[in-house]
């Protein structure tokens, strides 16, 4: 992320996309593990509680490896909130549900973002034309182009990604232990797929698609269409 900005050349937008970088990191990250712990609390395991796991607190959540990935380039990771299936009435049921849940809130937290910035652009375009109006804006739309694209990312059915979880809740317990006999070697692929963009180009395709429609819905009530 940040070394896109410093590659465009604009001040501005570097500025703004290192204060877009430590909102996602300080905000993000706690809120996409906090969406894991409440989804674990609600299906039954109290024990996220009294772990400290719903909590908003940047240092409950904040992996410092993972912080600085994100802020250079848009993917990284917080601290994994511990989830303790046996209290769950359907492990694997419930396991998805939880496992959703983070990925989820990134997107939501996109759309929110989609929604300030559609709505200052209607209620108060003179402000948006200036400098101050410009740099609201490039960190609103940055915010919530990294936040859906984190959420996107965290949806693939892979090791590695909340997705994967998702998808064990239908998969076979032999084809779950080949994957597993396999997990070192799958990562290593993923992230050289990842840094050589193979694989971030299907996801930005599917996270503009989602941006697209969230600029569609948020501009309706202004009767932008």
């Amino acid at each position: 992320m940040l070394l896109s900005a410093v590659f465009s050349g604009s001040m501005l937008t570097i500025v703004v996309t290192v204060v877009a970088a430590v909102f996602l990191v300080f905000i993000s990250i706690p809120l996409h593990e906090l969406a894991h712990g409440y989804a674990a609390y609600k299906l039954g395991d109290k024990s996220v509680k009294a772990t400290g796991q719903l909590s908003l607190n940047p240092l409950d959540h904040i992996d410092l490896v993972g912080a600085v990935m994100i802020a250079l380039i848009g993917f990284g990771w917080g601290k994994p909130c511990h989830v303790n299936s046996n209290y769950f009435k359907n492990p694997k049921k419930d396991l998805a549900l939880v496992a959703a849940a983070g990925p989820l809130s990134n997107i939501l937290l996109g759309w929110i973002f989609i929604f300030i910035y559609v709505l200052l652009e209607s209620v108060a375009p003179g402000f948006m034309g200036l400098v101050i109006g410009q740099a609201v804006g490039i960190f609103l739309y940055t915010t919530a182009q990294i936040s859906v694209w984190l959420g996107v990312l965290n949806l693939l059915p892979i090791p590695m990604f909340d997705g994967f979880t998702i998808l064990q809740a239908f998969l076979k317990p032999e084809v779950e232990e080949k994957i597993y006999q396999n997990q070192g070697m799958i990562s290593i692929i993923i992230i050289i797929l990842l840094f050589s963009r193979i694989l971030t180009v299907p996801i930005e395709f599917i996270s503009n698609l989602l941006m697209k429609f969230f600029f569609f819905v948020s501009a309706l009530p202004f009767g932008w269409f």
